[in-house]
């Protein structure tokens, strides 16, 4: 049961890693295919590409796990605390909307897709399923943080353990 806690506690950084190491040594075995055998393997550069993307959307779902997106808070942190607060509100909420958004959309586009990959020939639709999953996740984190802001905002800017 521990192992089932730390696995959905870590999914992102299990799941992203997994793919990094997978896609490392695809590349890693197609240059040594293909430099000293002469003989690359086809599938390689496909799995990676696809390995890659799976990286970026679970790394996206872990900065939002982690809170340490990109931010340029430069007018932000000259605002008083409590409008601070209610500019947070205002961010998370514009976030569940676009998660939402490509929740729905990229269900759509898992669901609707049926064709198979040119070297793989796994479904597109496993490939695609990355996007509702991080967005999922990051909705979900997302509302943990606008329930933290809300909090905040009505204590006066200060952030409430």
């Amino acid at each position: 049961m521990r192992i089932l806690r730390f696995c959905g506690a870590h999914f992102e950084e299990l799941a992203a890693g997994t793919f990094l190491v997978l896609m490392s040594l695809a590349t890693f075995t197609n240059v040594v295919a293909r430099y000293f055998f002469n003989n690359p393997l086809e599938w390689a550069e496909e799995f990676s590409r696809y390995s890659f993307i799976w990286i970026v959307f679970l790394g996206a779902a872990y900065c939002t796990k982690v809170n340490r997106h990109i931010v340029i808070d430069g007018l932000v942190v000259a605002l008083p605390a409590r409008i601070r607060a209610y500019l947070q509100v205002v961010v998370d909420i514009i976030t569940l909307v676009l998660m939402a958004t490509l929740l729905y959309y990229g269900w759509a586009l898992t669901i609707f897709t049926t064709q198979p990959t040119s070297t793989l020939y796994v479904p597109m639709s496993i490939v695609y399923v990355v996007v509702p999953l991080s967005a999922l996740l990051i909705a979900l984190r997302s509302i943990g943080s606008l329930t933290r802001h809300i909090r905040a905002a009505a204590h006066g800017g200060e952030l409430i353990a």
